[in-house]
């Protein structure tokens, strides 16, 4: 069974290897989902209760839960919170959005912006 942690790492693999093959929406995709899995990550270890009894967080929550129950410096969680509300415009624009126009730029600044997260709050890709 994998873990939090497990799921980040492999999502952000994931997010540069198809960023690597220019599938841009999908590489959006999996790097919202490297910083999604990567602060529920560090909730669950914090004993964080999610809405519903769910064992995650629910998206449009995520932000909020870094800012109030993180021990990061102040000025990093607010940064992770913009960074997260980046991700999750650009993966519901890739995800959701036919229409919307998305380019290698745009994968670029999703990864860097889970890459980020992934640093700040100290999950280590191998």
């Amino acid at each position: 069974m994998a873990t939090w942690q497990e799921l980040s790492l492999d999502n952000l693999r994931a997010a540069r290897r198809l960023l690597n093959e220019e599938h841009v929406r999908s590489s959006i995709s999996r790097a919202y989902y490297a910083a999604y899995c990567a602060v529920t990550t560090v909730l669950v270890e914090q004993g964080v209760r999610f809405a519903h009894g769910w064992n995650n967080p629910a998206h449009d929550q995520l932000p909020d839960l870094v800012l109030h129950n993180s021990t990061l410096p102040r000025n990093t969680r607010y940064e992770v919170n913009k960074a997260l509300r980046r991700l999750r415009r650009a993966r519901e624009d890739a995800d959701y959005r036919p229409g919307a126009s998305l380019n290698r730029r745009d994968a670029v600044n999703s990864v860097r912006d889970a890459s980020f997260i992934m640093q700040s709050l100290g999950v280590k890709d191998a």
